[in-house]
Parts: structure tokens; sequence; C-alpha cells
């Protein structure tokens, strides 16, 4: 009887424990949001031949969204100046610094090109069209590259 005792007391004392863990674990839960938003965002396979979507946690609000994809899928030294959104938020227009140079290639511009406009389509729906231009002019700059030509969702097949 001795021993049934222990045991019944053993496992009430093991189930009590259990309970007040269970509890613990739910009150240090309660009233935090664990949930950040990420967006996707594209960048260019290993021999630069395709794009590949990749997720990020969003840093900061929406209103920084634009510069927020620049930073994190640009691979080059090019600066972003400044950006404006045109038509009803249907174009955009990406005004990129002197660096725009250190794209080599069509390879390189390729790849520059589809990795931004792929993760601004991506991200903001209503987008139609983007154009890069040289630092405040629309003049075409580089023959690897359309500056000053919008890029559309069909150029991507989107």
């Amino acid at each position: 009887m001795k021993k049934l005792f222990s045991i019944v007391l053993f496992l009430m004392l093991a189930l009590a424990a259990c309970g007040t863990e269970k509890e613990k674990i739910d009150n240090s839960t309660q009233g935090t949001d664990n949930t950040q938003q990420t967006i996707i965002l594209y960048k260019s396979d290993a021999d630069a031949v395709h794009t590949m979507p990749f997720e990020v946690p969003l840093e900061g609000n929406e209103g920084n969204l634009i510069p927020f994809i620049f930073s994190k899928v640009n691979e080059y030294d090019v600066e972003l100046l400044d950006y404006t959104l045109e038509d009803n938020d249907t174009g955009l227009a990406l005004n990129l610094g002197g660096n725009v140079y250190t794209i080599q290639g069509s390879t390189g511009a390729g790849m520059f090109v589809e990795t931004l406009a792929r993760s601004y389509f991506e991200n903001l729906k209503d987008l139609q069209q983007i154009t890069f231009i040289y630092e405040g002019s629309y003049e075409s700059i580089l023959d690897h590259m359309k500056i000053g030509e919008p890029y559309t969702r069909q150029d991507f097949d989107l």
C-alpha cells in the first residue's frame, strides 16, 4: 500500500509539474507578436543565367519599400539617388548614380535589371513599368542596358 501511495504521489507531482511548465510557456508567449512581415526578392543564380526568389524580413515601413528593395537586391556599387512613382503608381523611375558604369556586359546588365524588376513587380502589384535613368537624364548611356526606356512586366513574362 505504501508503494502504491508513493507511485500515485509521484504521478501527481509529475503531472502537476508538466501542467506548470506548460503554463509557463503559455504565459511567456502571451502578448507577443512573433510574426514579422517578409517579402520576396530575386537574385541571380551562381551562373548569372537565371533569377531565383529569396525571402527577407521587411525592415522599416512600406514607405521605404523602394529603397529597401534596391539595397537588398543591388549587387553592384550603383547608387540609387532617388526614385519617382508615376501614373498612379503604375510607373517607377529609378534615378541611378555615376557608378552605373560598374555594371559589366550584357549578362551583368541583364541580371541587374531582371533582379530589380522582378523584385519590384513582385512587391508592388500595381506597378506596370520600371524606367532606369542616369543622374536625372533619360538619355541612353549604355549599350547593354536600357536607360530612359521602360521595362514592363511583359519583358519578364509576368
